[in-house]
């Protein structure tokens, strides 16, 4: 195998890939990515045998077919590295490829591309079409809520959730709630199904290059598809007992304020500079056309932050975490947010957009 193509584009095709290979593994095999030359085009495909990907590069030059296996890490490593316009790559028998750039030379060990696994097959049983960079928005505004941690594995990835022409992303840790929306032309028969965070990921590489692309979504009964032009990305699901997200977003509220997105962001970032300790908590304060923020830490000091604002309803006080609150106004492109809340001990939500809700826990007893 011998080609000759463009860096960038190369470095473009092998990150949406390049991820998807384990650190640890008990096949070591899957810790490559098989690179395939044919025709005009070079294929890309990894897996962890749960999460697969495949991408394609067109318009390189193959001056002699053929398949490799590139050791992942250190590939996407030397790739990000290179600056030269062009690239060749050249395999060898004994399962080594050169790549030269410039100047530079450099050889990866791989394995024999006859031992890797199979691309696999996949027809779902339901179809839905998205804009690409309209998905992506939707990932970026809930994605930062998942859990994290593996014992918590009904919600370590994201709930797709289609009804009626309507296409939700949720995502929770069971302190914060992020949910946001797109209408769409889709099918009479609802669909559901939890993501794997990786998954998406991956496909968030692919979506990058390509915002106006219609994304084709398969679902079957444990698998998804994603299909972006001619990169595809299949995953097994997740187990479907996600929390009844619905029931978590308050429906009434006691107090109601508007206030300026980016003021608030401001000022929650510079109050929590004196939010440290064991719990992270700043305070906000509802009262007389103005949201006071403030922060202390005992044997460092104290701050205090006013905002106005427009409130209506009761004055009221509640506490939250600096960090959960900053994750979603970031990702928010609203000017004015308005903030739902009660009482101090359920609930607050958030309108950071026509199509984005959060719902954070406040911090109790403080």
């Amino acid at each position: 195998m011998k080609i000759l193509c463009d860096r960038q584009q190369l470095q473009d095709a092998f990150s949406v890939v390049g991820g998807i290979p384990p650190v640890k593994t008990p096949n070591p095999i899957v810790q490559n990515v098989l690179l395939r030359a044919e025709g005009d085009q070079v294929v890309f495909f990894a897996t962890d045998y749960e999460l697969s990907a495949r991408s394609v590069m067109a318009s390189v030059q193959v001056l002699e077919p053929g398949a490799v296996l590139l050791p992942a890490r250190e590939t996407g490593q030397l790739l990000r590295e290179l600056s030269e316009p062009t690239v060749s790559l050249a395999g060898s028998d004994d399962h080594r490829t050169t790549i030269e750039c410039g100047s530079g030379s450099y050889q990866l060990v791989g394995d024999d591309p006859a031992e890797f696994p199979a691309e696999p097959q996949f027809d779902g049983t339901v179809e839905l079409q998205v804009t690409s960079g309209a998905f992506l928005e939707m990932f970026r505004r809930t994605s930062f809520a998942v859990a994290r941690e593996e014992t918590r594995y009904a919600i370590n990835g994201l709930l797709l959730d289609y009804d009626s022409g309507n296409l939700r992303l949720v995502g929770t840790d069971g302190r914060r709630l992020a949910l946001c929306h797109q209408e769409i032309e889709g099918p009479d028969e609802p669909a559901r199904a939890v993501v794997p965070l990786r998954a998406l990921q991956a496909l968030g590489r692919a979506i990058d290059g390509e915002q106006d692309a219609v994304l084709r979504v398969q679902l079957g009964d444990n698998r998804i598809a994603f299909q972006l032009g001619t990169t595809t990305v299949i995953s097994q699901l997740l187990d479907n007992r996600f929390p009844a997200y619905e029931q978590v977003i308050p429906k009434v509220a006691e107090t109601s304020i508007e206030v300026d997105r980016l003021q608030l962001e401001r000022g929650v970032r510079r109050v929590a500079v004196l939010s440290s300790g064991d719990v992270r908590m700043v305070r906000f304060e509802f009262r007389d056309a103005a949201l006071l923020l403030s922060a202390e830490s005992s044997g460092v000091g104290r701050a205090k932050h006013t905002i106005d604002a427009t409130i209506e309803g009761p004055s009221s006080a509640i506490s939250f975490n600096p960090d959960y609150l900053l994750d979603a106004l970031k990702v928010s492109d609203r000017e004015i947010i308005r903030i739902d809340m009660t009482d101090d001990s359920t609930p607050a939500r958030f309108a950071l957009g026509e199509t984005y809700t959060y719902v954070l826990m406040p911090i109790s007893g403080s």
